[in-house]
């Protein structure tokens, strides 16, 4: 589907920050707020905007993020939904995403650092114990930090809004800075009062908290969730194996400025560097990374992709 001037630059503005108010974001635009609020309800009835969210940095909140890729073998249907289910209502997994690639499906565990290794290995060897005979291979990974930018691949933005996650300490909080996260990240458009009823406090408790967690940088950002296929795009994580360390600054600056890459991970456990990327198909992902492998030549060494097909859960992880 292709996006008319209004709507790219709509969208690309919430990209920015998608809790922007409706009255600056018509500013903005240069357009009136009953055109933008019309605007808005077209883009989420179309499915091209599916939610407004916030970036949240659970490490602050003594959070450690496990990344759990999986490899089916003998997988049913039946089998796999059951197992989607049981894991989408396990609250330690904040998001899940079916892949295709080297992997088919990886899930993000969120646990509080002074009980990981008793809660990790409950989780996991209680998922093993019904589901191993169709788990053919799986690698594990801990999540952090990630630097995330606004997506820019249907757009000709230039301003590049830089999002890190997992790099500080924690933080002084407590529940209900973390009920009022859960309400509100995923839709951050919502009322103050939907949020406040969800946590059962009050709305200015809600106000001031969400103020609160912003300024000490648990809230880092908002962005939103785009349907990549209905613009004609397809999402892809990239993995490098690199030759050397010795260029890292620099190849983390290239990716950054790059239109189509919006995401660096970093992690223990998982490869040298990890990137999200959208791009239109796989021919020109394959583009992109040769391009990649001229420019740092001799520096990467190789590469592995899998694209992402759908987001069963999609919570706190950022994309």
């Amino acid at each position: 589907m292709q996006l008319d001037k209004l709507d790219t630059k709509i969208l690309a503005t919430l990209e920015r920050d998608s809790s922007i108010s409706i009255t600056s974001l018509a500013k903005i635009v240069k357009r009136s707020k009953e055109t933008v609020h019309y605007r808005l309800e077209r883009l989420k009835e179309q499915d091209i905007l599916r939610s407004c969210t916030a970036v949240v940095d659970i490490a602050k909140l003594g959070y450690l993020t496990f990344r759990i890729y999986i490899r089916w073998q003998n997988m049913t249907l039946s089998i796999k939904e059951q197992f989607y289910k049981e894991i989408g209502e396990n609250k330690n997994v904040w998001t899940t995403t079916e892949l295709h690639g080297k992997w088919d499906f990886a899930f993000f565990l969120g646990i509080k650092r002074d009980e990981y290794i008793t809660k990790f290995h409950n989780t996991w060897n209680a998922l093993l114990a019904k589901y191993k005979p169709y788990i053919a291979e799986h690698k594990i990974a801990i999540y952090a930090p990630i630097h995330n930018y606004n997506k820019r691949f249907f757009t000709d933005e230039k301003t590049i809004i830089s999002r890190i996650t997992g790099e500080d300490a924690v933080i002084e909080h407590d529940e209900i800075d973390e009920q009022i996260i859960l309400a509100y990240a995923p839709d951050v458009r919502q009322s103050l009062s939907a949020v406040a009823r969800t946590v059962g406090t009050s709305i200015e408790t809600v106000r001031r908290r969400i103020h609160d967690l912003e300024e000490k940088k648990v809230i880092v950002g908002y962005k939103i969730d785009i349907n990549l296929a209905k613009l004609g795009f397809q999402g892809y994580r990239v993995d490098f194996a690199l030759n050397t360390t010795q260029k890292n600054m620099e190849i983390y600056e290239y990716l950054k400025q790059h239109k189509y890459f919006y995401q660096i991970n970093k992690s223990i456990g998982g490869a040298d560097i990890e990137t999200e990327v959208v791009v239109r198909d796989l021919a020109h992902l394959l583009e992109l990374l040769e391009e990649i492998m001229r420019v740092f030549r001799g520096v990467i060494k190789s590469y592995e992709y899998m694209g992402y097909s759908d987001f069963p859960k999609l919570s706190i992880v950022p994309d």
